[in-house]
């Protein structure tokens, strides 16, 4: 691409998008249905109507949002006479629906007549289908109108299955209009409200994650839709609409002889379907509708075929827009001629289906071969499973322009080539927020099991450390207990229960438990918001005091509450309240009832949380949580026991130890219930004060230059990929709008669902010179101009890798965010630089921006968040950006939020790339996090064992390693070998006991990243050896928060660090420091061994033993678990250097072989 001289910036507002027409504005398919009952409010007003909207349903991906767009609305719902009343649940919602159209029959009414709208997930439209079934027979208003929109998952990238809704609304002769845009969802919604109020029927409008989640610029005119009615002919002879009485029989006959007709006429009077390519010699047909449409468009233009290479090849498209019923007489115009017809549609036949049926009289030679999901020998051609994309159709379009015989004069190439894509990658697996309470609600005891369900803890059915098994349709969880019960050698369940879920339906589940008398207890989370859809709150009013006594009605005699914030005074008197640290005993005890019993788990959201304190509505988090470096021994409990994201990997000169990520925690606190002295917490409050608030002294920089702008000879394609819930969206907006407010065309799709909750979110982009130059939303394969990395592991994905073409640039944030995988083991799991240089192999070496951007964000900005934007400065001044950065900057303004901190992350950004050793010379200075060299450690080490004990001590470390080294002098490739055994002899020799921790949390030099420990508020938490065993819990010993006043004995306990190892040490005589004493002289021994033994030939084995105590970590009876896989290792290793074979740990005593 060349580059172009910008545009003007044009003055837009978030709120064009309620200015009446005619004007074009920027919209998302969740926007458009919150215009469109506006619209529609305008067209009628302008028709001398007096009209009413109403419009109710529930919450589901890809409408997950629309419930939110439309409250933000309601000064102008109101000014429209638009109603909006969330349903609670979609079935109940359909009714009201129903009942807006019964205006007149059961009241008097001075409005002309109420459109209405229902909206629901897929599977809210098969439990709503009786409601659907029932209305739709009985009829609309001529005014009114119904439109059903459904929220189609096809992919499943949000729910438990892939949903297609057409044939539930076929089965209740509802007429279906499937848009493939943005742009249609606001034409297709007026001219189905349209047909709703002449044919009688209520209309579906087919909604996708392609059309929903997507944005592009729309154009809003109601002089736009000439609306044509069919003639009188058409129309029942008693009428098309609701009347009362009307007997059902009635109701029937005119739906089927006369309402579903008329609606089919309708369409195609009025141009819904269309032939959109023609040829003077048809050979080959191409039926589509939807978003199928548009790849088929995709795929023609990447195959070089235009309007007039198309009627040079023969080839026909028609675009349907209401897929059923599929209207005879176009399809008769469209066949006549052809040869063979390619049906291109989504998921299951619908168009296919009936085509073939309508074909069917003609004769042989008259009637082509049709072919869709098979092909002429009857292979898949085009699958009915997850979803289609360009490249699949254009390789089917390939296959059947070969079958007759017609060659591309040019085929261009729709294969990407997968050398070095097959690759083995960690995944971004969705997951609990960090301080969600699902972390710790979802747990169960250990040999129980939990059912999942709907909502947020459907993602425990995939977490290891908790047994979560099989999930129902929403409102039946605990349902499939009750038919396996009675024959299972199970006594118990558990069922997990979001209390949205609770008031959506699932009370009648509760209600079934208690009537059937099996033992189950369900665990509602009471958490204040429907967190997997963007946070709303519960549709009506439940109270936590409202939901007791509800539970207790439907005869529920066991329940209990656990709660931090809750008092047992404020609670009903049947209720047991149990604080979180005893939730384990509690679910052991309700295991053992009989009967159906309910815990209710009180903490609210942490999404809510943070977004309820970013509005001023809570007051922040008192308590800021940290954790020493100096005593984490990286064992990894704390994630455990937290399950919480916020605690990451921190790389140090002793090995990868854990850090708070200060930005996402949400401080639920659960994490220090790691075993573990490491935790430290102090007031929030203080911490602030004592923040050194003064600001970088920014350099003087030169003037920023204007950069390049990529010219848009044809569409510009880019991929925003991060972690879902960091504002990866926010980016794709944001370039978007830029786009807008220069006058261009533009298209994105975003993921919403969950993917947002810290799964892989790979956001697409494209800008054109005009809106009509763009086709498909999607990126396709080998297609992507820019890679925008705000995480380089879902940016190395193979799914994201194929998209690049190959001059694709790529910007990448290589700061490592760990995976959920990381809270399931002692080691970090993710590698930047892995990851980055996957992208380095695929694009070339001079086509990849990779920097930390994180880290600079921080440093410069004083938050996290802002790397995202600081990449989009860096990528817009090295002139990557078909916008300007003008644009970008009043895109910034228009979004409204954080504005400031945006902008200035955003000129960070350009900055950098013109003068970019001034802005690294602001960050702090990097040290070394690992030694390499066998001097420099055992030096680091020695001064580290002089603070712990003595010189003495230090010098026998030194004598072991310096006797060892001339031991292993006839070995040439030693020194690795050496420093693992400097390493582990120093933390063996080393121990966090008593003394080192006292000693560690008293000294004055505080690690970086570490506040200050000598202030008020500061909490220690400890596991007092006597103390901790009486209170333990399940065996495991309970940790006690010790204040301020602990550093004075612990500087005590401190100064007696002499005692170490004498007689007078009283805790040398535990049974934890008499393991660890004999795991020392065990290594002592291994290193003597490896001295003797080691060979070249034996060096690997030798190695593995050297380091084998790297997997000893943690305290306590973490330790004594860990030990056991040192041992294993210990023995195999020692096994092969003395040339025996491999022993289980089983086979020896606990120290190992023959005592060693």
């Amino acid at each position: 691409m060349t580059h172009a001289t910008p545009h003007l910036l044009r003055n837009i507002q978030l709120d064009d998008k309620f200015a009446p027409g005619p004007t074009r504005v920027y919209l998302t398919g969740i926007d458009a249905l919150v215009r469109l009952p506006l619209l529609q409010h305008e067209i009628d007003t302008a028709a001398g109507l007096k009209t009413g909207g109403f419009i109710s349903g529930y919450r589901g991906s890809p409408l997950g949002g629309l419930d939110q767009a439309l409250w933000a609305a309601k000064k102008h719902l109101d000014s429209h006479n638009i109603q909006f009343n969330p349903g609670v649940n979609e079935e109940l919602a359909a009714t009201s629906v129903w009942g807006s159209q019964q205006l007149g029959i059961i009241s008097d009414s001075d409005y002309d007549g109420v459109y209405g709208m229902w909206y629901g997930k897929g599977p809210g439209v098969d439990r709503s289908m009786d409601v659907i079934k029932h209305a739709n027979a009985f009829g609309t208003s001529p005014h009114g109108g119904v439109l059903a929109v459904a929220g189609d998952d096809h992919a499943c990238k949000s729910s438990t299955l892939p949903h297609q809704s057409e044939h539930m609304f076929m089965g209740a002769s509802v007429p279906v209009l499937a848009p493939s845009n943005v742009q249609e969802v606001l034409d297709f919604g007026i001219y189905g409200w349209a047909m709703s109020r002449f044919s009688g029927c209520w209309v579906a409008l087919k909604a996708i994650t392609d059309n929903m989640d997507a944005a592009m610029g729309v154009e809003i005119d109601p002089a736009r839709y000439s609306i044509i009615l069919p003639p009188k002919e058409a129309i029942s002879p008693d009428g098309m609409h609701a009347r009362w009485p009307d007997p059902p029989l009635d109701q029937e006959k005119r739906l089927n002889l006369y309402k579903i007709y008329a609606a089919r006429l309708f369409a195609a009077i009025n141009g819904l379907n269309r032939l959109v390519m023609d040829s003077v010699k048809p050979t080959l047909g191409i039926i589509t509708s939807g978003k199928a449409y548009l790849d088929v468009m995709e795929a023609l233009g990447s195959l070089g075929i235009e309007d007039q290479t198309a009627n040079d090849l023969g080839i026909r498209v028609l675009k349907i827009g209401m897929p059923w019923p599929l209207d005879p007489e176009i399809i008769q115009v469209f066949s006549r001629g052809l040869t063979e017809i390619l049906v291109v549609e989504e998921k299951r036949s619908v168009i296919e289906d009936q085509l073939t049926s309508q074909l069917y009289n003609l004769g042989g030679e008259s009637r082509p071969k049709i072919y869709g999901e098979f092909d002429h020998r009857g292979e898949s051609l085009l699958p009915n499973t997850n979803e289609l994309d360009p490249d699949l159709v254009a390789r089917a379009i390939i296959t059947r322009l070969e079958a007759l015989g017609i060659s591309l004069r040019a085929k261009t190439s729709v294969t990407v080539a997968e050398q070095g894509l097959c690759i083995d990658t960690p995944t971004r697996t969705p997951h609990f927020c960090s301080g969600c309470p699902h972390n710790t609600s979802t747990k169960v005891p250990e040999g129980s099991i939990a059912m999942g369900g709907i909502g947020c803890h459907y993602m425990a059915t995939w977490m290891p450390d908790r047994d979560t098994r099989t999930f129902t349709q929403m409102g039946g969880e605990g349902a499939a207990w009750i038919g396996q019960a009675a024959f299972s050698s199970r006594k118990h369940v558990f069922q997990n229960l979001g209390d949205g879920t609770y008031f959506h339906s699932g009370s009648l589940a509760i209600r079934a438990a208690v009537a059937s008398k099996v033992n189950i207890t369900y665990k509602i989370l009471f958490n204040e918001a429907v967190a997997m859809t963007g946070g709303q709150a519960i549709d009506g009013c439940l109270s936590l005091d409202d939901l007791l006594h509800q539970i207790r009605a439907e005869g529920v005699e066991h329940i209990a509450v656990v709660s931090e914030d809750a008092a047992p005074r404020d609670l009903p008197s049947f209720v047991e309240v149990w604080q979180r640290a005893d939730y384990d005993e509690l679910q052991r005890r309700y295991a053992q009832i009989e009967g159906t019993s309910v815990i209710v788990y009180q903490q609210l959201c942490a999404t809510e949380k943070r977004r309820r304190q970013k509005r001023q509505l809570m007051p922040k988090a008192k308590t800021k949580v940290f954790i020493h470096p100096e005593l984490c021994e990286g064992c990894g409990d704390c994630g455990k026991q937290s399950n919480c994201l916020s605690i990451q990997p921190l790389e140090t000169e002793l090995g990868t130890k854990r850090v708070i990520d200060q930005h996402s925690c949400n401080t639920d606190l659960s994490c220090v219930e790691g075993f573990c002295p490491s935790f430290i917490t102090l007031p929030a409050t203080a911490l602030d004060a004592s923040e050194d608030l003064s600001e970088i002294p920014v350099p003087i920089f030169d003037p920023l230059p204007d950069p390049s702008v990529v010219a848009l000879d044809k569409p510009w394609c880019g991929l925003v990929a991060g972690i879902g819930g960091t504002g990866v969206l926010t980016v794709n907006s944001l370039l978007a709008m830029a786009a807008h407010i220069e006058g261009k065309g533009f298209a994105t799709m975003n993921q919403t669902g969950l993917a947002q909750k810290y799964g892989s979110v790979v956001s697409h982009i494209k800008i054109a010179q005009d809106q009509s130059d763009i086709h498909a939303v999607r990126v396709k394969d080998a297609q992507a101009n820019l890679l925008l990395g705000c995480d380089a592991l879902v940016a190395s994905n193979p799914d994201t890798l194929r998209k690049l073409s190959p001059s694709c640039h790529a910007v990448v944030n290589i700061q490592t965010t760990e995976t959920r995988d990381f809270l399931y083991t002692a080691e970090a799991t993710t590698s930047s630089g892995k990851t980055a240089q996957l992208i380095r192999q695929l694009i070339g070496e001079h086509q990849i921006d990779a920097l930390d951007a994180s880290k600079l964000a921080i440093a410069l900005t004083g938050d996290a968040i802002a790397a995202n934007l600081f990449l989009v400065g860096l990528t817009s001044q090295k002139g990557l950006l078909p916008i300007s950065p003008e644009a970008i900057e009043r895109a910034i303004e228009v979004n409204g939020v954080a504005v400031e901190l945006n902008q200035s992350a955003f000129t960070w950004g350009r900055r950098f790339v013109e003068q970019p050793e001034k802005i690294l010379a602001l960050l702090p200075k990097e040290k070394s996090s690992q030694l390499t060299s066998l001097d420099d450690i055992v030096a680091d080490r020695e001064a580290r064992l002089v603070c712990y004990q003595s010189k003495d001590y230090a010098a026998f470390y030194v004598r072991r390693i310096r006797t060892v080294e001339k031991r292993l002098n006839h070995l040439p490739d030693s020194g690795a070998l050496l420093c693992d055994i400097a390493r582990q002899l120093y933390r063996l020799m080393a121990l966090k006991d008593e003394y080192e921790v006292a000693r560690i949390l008293t000294t004055d030099n505080e690690p970086d990243g570490l506040p200050k420990l000598n202030r008020a508020g500061v909490n220690f938490y400890f596991a007092p050896p006597l103390l901790s065993q009486w209170w333990s819990r399940q065996g495991r010993p309970r940790k006690v928060r010790m204040g301020a006043w602990a550093r004075f004995p612990l500087r005590v306990l401190a100064g007696l660090k002499f005692l170490r190892g004498t007689a007078m040490d009283v805790f040398a005589y535990t049974d934890e420091r008499r393991a660890e004493r004999a795991d020392l002289a065990d290594y002592l021994a291994d290193i003597d061994l490896i001295a003797e033994m080691a060979t070249v030939e034996s060096i690997d084995s030798a190695q593995q033993l050297a380091n084998a105590p790297a997997k000893i970590k943690g305290y306590g009876h973490v330790r004594t678990r860990s030990r056991g896989k040192w041992l294993e290792q210990r023995n195999r290793c020692r096994a092969e250097l003395q040339l025996l074979h491999p022993l289980n740990v089983t086979d020896v005593n606990h120290r190992g072989i023959n005592g060693h």
